[in-house]
């Protein structure tokens, strides 16, 4: 598959307080776009608070993936947790005509999603890391 047949996937990365949510925000407003979590601790329902993580309000109106999907705090979310999710948001965000941005500082996460050879995602999407 030729680098122009792939669809685009954005990653957002970088350490806490670096602006990863405002950038993704902003990347959003000015494209089609969806906004997919990629931090650890965010996935959690219960620990809003703690993580920071963006009201409904400042999201204008663009739709976040993988925020508070899990409902204990006690269950470990692992890398092939992430990929079980992360894999059909981006393949469905991509279907509506829109870039999936992926933001979070869990690279662990990120780095499983592209690196791991059975996943093949590198072959599928042409990768811009932020």
């Amino acid at each position: 598959m030729a680098a122009c047949d792939k669809k685009k996937v954005v990653f957002t990365m970088g350490s806490t307080g670096t602006r990863k949510t405002k950038l993704s925000i902003d990347l959003g407003s000015h494209f089609p776009s969806e906004i997919i979590n990629a931090d650890k601790i965010q996935v959690y329902k219960v620990l809003d608070l703690i993580t920071n993580k963006i009201p409904e309000s400042e999201r204008l109106g663009i739709p976040h993936h993988l925020l508070g999907i899990i409902k204990h705090p006690e269950f470990d979310y692992s890398p092939t947790h992430f990929c079980d999710h992360v894999i059909p948001a981006i393949e469905h965000i991509t279907q509506q005509g829109h870039l999936p941005i992926t933001v979070g500082g869990s690279n662990t996460y990120l780095e499983y999603l592209v690196e791991d050879p059975t996943l093949d995602f590198r072959s599928k999407f042409d990768c811009c890391f932020l």
